[in-house]
C-alpha cells in the first residue's frame, strides 16, 4: 500500500513531532544519570518481581541514558534516511515496552477504598506511551514511505488519545484524582476559581466530563473526521493547559528547578507528544479499509 499524500500543513505537523519527540526522549535520557532519577528508577525497580534488583538502578539508568540520548539525537538532528528510520523505530519500540510495567501492582492505587485496577496511580503516564509509540511509528512509517505502516500509526495515534482521555476522565470522578489534581489546579490561575463555585470534588468532575466529552468526538474520527476534529482540537488546548502546571506548581524538579525534569514535569511533558499526535489526527483523513 502507498503512502499517502500529505498536505502541507500535515507535513509540517510531522517534521515538528519528530523534532518534538526527538527532544524530549534527549531530555529526559540526560536526566537519567542524575540522583532523582537513579532514584525514582530504584524504587520503580523494587516494585517489580521481574525486573532486576534495584541494585542495578545506576548501570541501567546509564544505559538508557545512552540510548535515549542517542535516539533523540538522531531525531533532531539526523536528515532523511537510514538513521533517522533506524531512530524512529526504536522510539516506538523504547516507548511501547514502557507500556508492560503496567502489568505489575506499582503502577495501581492500593489503599482504601481502592483495590487496584482500574483505579491507576502512578501508571497514569504510562497510559501515554502509546500514544507516543504511534506517533514514532507514524515517523518511522513516513521515513519508510509505507502505508500500511501510516493506517496502522494513524489507528495507533487515535486509540492513545482514547486510552489516556476516557481512563484519566474517569479517574476525575474518583476522591483520590480530585485530592490530587487540587494541589495542581489551585496553585493554577487558570483553574483555581474553579474552587469557588465548586468542592473539590466538583471541579475534578467538571473536568473529568469535559474530557470525556471531548473523548466522544474524538472516537468518531473512523466514520465521521469532521465532527471529530472539534475533539482533537479541544484536546490539543487540554494539552497545552496541563503543560501551564510547569509554571505554577511549579513542575521541576525540587531543589534543581529547570531544565531539570523529573516525574512530575516528565508527565507533563509528555502530553505535548499527545498533542502533535491530536494535530496529526485532526489533519489526516481515516485510512481507507482494505477490501
Amino acid at each position: 500500500m502507498p503512502y499517502p499524500a500529505e498536505s502541507p500543513s500535515l507535513a509540517h505537523v510531522w517534521n515538528l513531532s519528530a523534532r518534538l519527540l526527538g527532544l524530549l526522549t534527549l531530555w529526559f535520557g540526560l536526566m537519567r544519570p542524575l540522583p532523582f532519577e537513579q532514584a525514582a528508577l530504584a524504587r520503580l525497580l523494587s516494585g517489580y518481581a521481574w525486573l532486576p534488583s534495584p541494585a542495578w538502578a545506576e548501570s541501567i539508568g546509564w544505559a538508557l541514558a545512552v540510548l535515549q540520548s542517542a535516539i533523540g539525537l538522531a531525531l533532531l538532528l539526523a536528515p532523511r534516511g537510514r538513521v533517522r528510520k533506524g531512530a524512529a523505530l526504536l522510539a516506538a519500540a523504547y516507548w511501547a515496552a514502557g507500556l508492560a510495567l503496567l502489568l505489575g501492582p506499582a503502577a495501581w492505587i492500593h489503599d482504601p477504598p481502592y483495590r487496584g485496577f482500574p483505579v491507576i496511580g502512578s501508571g497514569q503516564t504510562l497510559l501515554k506511551h502509546l500514544g507516543i509509540a504511534a506517533l514514532a511509528l507514524g515517523l518511522y512509517a513516513r521515513e519508510r514511505g509505507c502505508g500500511d505502516g501510516a493506517r496502522r500509526a494513524l489507528y495507533g495515534l487515535w486509540l492513545g488519545q482514547l486510552l489516556v482521555l476516557v481512563w484519566i476522565g474517569l479517574m476525575k470522578f474518583t476522591a483520590v484524582e480530585a485530592q490530587g489534581v487540587a494541589g495542581l489546579m489551585r496553585a493554577s490561575p487558570l483553574f483555581a476559581w474553579l474552587y469557588g463555585p465548586l468542592s473539590e470534588q466538583g471541579a475534578s468532575n467538571l473536568i473529568g466530563a469535559i474530557e470525556l466529552a471531548t473523548a466522544a468526538l474524538i472516537a468518531l474520527w473512523p466514520w465521521r473526521p469532521q465532527w471529530a476534529r472539534w475533539g482533537l482540537w479541544a484536546a490539543v488546548s487540554t494539552y497545552l493547559l496541563t503543560n501551564s502546571f510547569l509554571f505554577t506548581t511549579p513542575g521541576w524538579q525540587p531543589g534543581y528547578g529547570f531544565p531539570y525534569v523529573g516525574g512530575t514535569a516528565q508527565f507533563l511533558l509528555k502530553d505535548l507528544l499527545l498533542l502533535a499526535g491530536a494535530a496529526v489526527l485532526a489533519l489526516s483523513a481515516p485510512p481507507r479499509r482494505r477490501a
